[in-house]
């Protein structure tokens, strides 16, 4: 009993040495926070809204309903209020919200910026159910009828004229350019059906192709803006859709696999039609956007679409929304990098017009379901 006694002893008195060493080491720690004299705790600065934690990665910066999301050069978001039915800028976070334009003679369809932000192309249905093109200064705060013959419109790389599809009354189609308000336009050529339009980046040349369907084979032409050198690129896809690099270098093309395919398909190739590179990525050029330097692309991945949706056509022409994962790729090496974590996306995303931040450390997108803009912080 005697030697269990004095065991004890010594293990308290190890315990008592411990805790004094412990205490004397630990006690004025410079990593412990510091009590003020008066017991006051200094506060700790709340960060700022855009960098506190979130449920998900993936925010909505702008808290309404909208249409034609874009961004400037100078970082601020253009778009048209479905809620209070009027044109707006506000910051890349939603503040500091202004009104460009209100009092519309319709509800907009297409909103299409120009490159400055500064006038804007809208496609407005009207209180007597047709729908008219419209063309929209904003500093000179006027809005111009255009022709009902005109579609498909689409501004240059200056901003200062505008491509658009001229429809006769005997359904001659033609592709055309045209100061904003439609006057001095002139025929640049003769087309074959529906057609997309727009322009090769840092250049003088347009491009042109039939509106995608997976039923035919649409051809893919680019010509100058004097009419001349008219020249076709690609015409054996099907359901072929296309998206230029910010150099003209380069251009995205979606395909279908194969005449009313299940599948789509997106391609490279070069300004010329050559080259042509199957990426292995089963999504859509309206899914796609490229970064600065040509190389790196950011797109979503579409998932949940019905086993037999023929596409694009069903994508576009059927109630069929997509729940999408959003990525990023080096066209140049192949490797993908996904942008969000699974756990952290909270909801369905069925993403159209995706745009980045001016220094590409923002993804935006278009919820084609809610009508709502998120932003991915890269």
């Amino acid at each position: 009993m005697k030697k269990v006694f004095y065991f004890s002893i010594g293990l308290l008195v190890l315990v008592l040495i411990f805790l004094a060493a412990y205490n004397f080491a630990f006690k004025n720690n410079v990593n412990d926070p510091v009590v003020r004299p008066d017991s006051e705790s200094i506060p700790q600065e709340t960060p700022p809204a855009d960098t506190q934690p979130t449920a998900t990665s993936i925010q909505n910066p702008v808290n309404e309903t909208l249409l034609g999301a874009a961004i400037s050069s100078d970082g601020f978001l253009y778009y048209y209020s479905l809620s209070d039915q009027t044109l707006k800028k506000a910051s890349l976070e939603g503040k500091d919200k202004s009104v460009l334009l209100s009092n519309l003679p319709g509800i907009p369809l297409r909103v299409v910026w120009s490159p400055k932000r500064d006038r804007v192309l809208l496609f407005l249905k009207q209180s007597n159910g047709a729908s008219l093109w419209h063309f929209a200064d904003l500093t000179a705060k006027t809005l111009s009828p255009l022709q009902p013959e005109m579609s498909r419109l689409t501004w240059n790389n200056l901003g200062d004229k505008i491509f658009y599809q001229f429809t006769t009354t005997n359904n001659e189609r033609t592709l055309n350019i045209a100061n904003p308000d439609g006057t001095n336009w002139k025929k640049l050529g003769l087309l074959y059906g529906d057609t997309f339009i727009a322009p090769i980046p840092q250049s003088a040349t347009v491009s042109f192709w039939g509106k995608p369907n997976a039923l035919q084979k649409t051809y893919f032409d680019t010509i100058g803006l004097s009419g001349e050198n008219r020249r076709t690129l690609l015409s054996e896809k099907f359901g072929a859709d296309y998206l230029w690099s910010p150099n003209g270098e380069r251009v995205l093309v979606s395909v279908s696999d194969e005449k009313g395919g299940q599948n789509i398909l997106l391609n490279m190739m070069n300004k010329s039609g050559g080259e042509f590179q199957n990426l292995a990525l089963p999504t859509l050029v309206s899914k796609v956007v490229w970064g600065k330097d040509s190389k790196t692309i950011y797109y979503a991945l579409p998932g949940g679409l019905p086993e037999n949706a023929m596409l694009p056509n069903d994508y576009y022409d059927k109630p069929i929304n997509t729940n999408d994962t959003f990525w990023k790729m080096d066209t140049g090496t192949g490797k993908k990098t996904r942008l969000t974590d699974l756990q952290d996306v909270t909801q369905s995303f069925d993403s159209e017009n995706l745009f980045l931040s001016p220094k590409e450390d923002m993804l935006f997108f278009t919820d084609r379901v809610t009508k709502r803009l998120y932003r991915i912080d890269l």
